[in-house]
């Protein structure tokens, strides 16, 4: 045990004498308090949810958008909620990964990993908690339960996964920027869609915004945490 620890110590003295190494141990300090604290705080706004304590300010906040409704921007939600849909984002993320694979096989082994997952962890979610959808004004009716949103969090997975990507592997500022922008403000107005059309109260779709971002982080931070002890493995003894 002694002399793992001193391995490890001789380790660390390592990765913090260089730069990059000194970045990944950073990463995965960062990663670690992300994933942590924003995996308590989902989990808190789940059980606040079993137990109906935001249900007043759900109502509050969908009477509130609903107020907004109009004919022409209930066309618009309708067309940016599809945006969050399967039948959008599979294809997508197909593309993505087609994309990413030629050249960087482990990027896109886990970009698939991480969309496949997501989907399957927000569909154990939703069973688990099986709320119901709301009933005060839908414009449509959806046949599953309701919390955390699917749009929500899989647009969260898969364009912020796409975001991070860009920087990764274009390493252009302006364009990373941009991109980041493009796909927080898509997110954002896809959850939002799905508040106004009734098919969704507002928790439902933070706590998928929180999901999202939660795997995200969880992902990257097991990539580097692999990474790290891959280079604790062939470093010298």
């Amino acid at each position: 045990m002694k002399k793992i620890g001193n391995k490890l110590y001789k380790f660390l003295q390592h990765l913090t004498s260089s730069q990059t190494h000194a970045l990944l141990l950073s990463e995965i300090i960062l990663g670690i308090f992300l994933s942590i604290s924003s995996f308590l705080l989902f989990t808190k706004i789940a059980r606040n949810v079993l137990n109906e304590n935001y249900f007043n300010f759900d109502i509050v906040i969908s009477h509130a958008i609903y107020s907004l409704r109009t004919p022409l921007l209930t066309q618009i939600m309708k067309f940016i909620s599809f945006l969050g849909q399967d039948v959008i984002l599979v294809p997508f993320s197909i593309i993505v990964f087609l994309l990413v694979v030629r050249r960087h096989r482990h990027e896109g082994a886990l970009f698939l990993f991480a969309i496949i997952t997501g989907f399957l962890i927000n569909f154990a979610i939703k069973f688990f908690i099986a709320r119901p959808r709301p009933f005060l004004s839908p414009l449509f009716i959806e046949s599953f339960h309701s919390f955390p949103s699917g749009h929500a969090m899989n647009s969260v997975i898969v364009y912020g996964i796409f975001a991070f990507f860009v920087f990764r592997f274009t390493r252009n500022k302006v364009l990373s920027i941009i991109t980041a922008i493009v796909c927080i403000i898509l997110a954002m107005l896809i959850g939002v869609s799905r508040v106004y059309l009734g098919v969704h109260y507002p928790t439902d779709v933070i706590a998928g915004f929180i999901g999202g971002l939660w795997w995200i982080v969880t992902v990257l931070f097991a990539e580097k945490t692999i990474i790290f002890f891959h280079l604790f493995r062939k470093s010298p003894r």
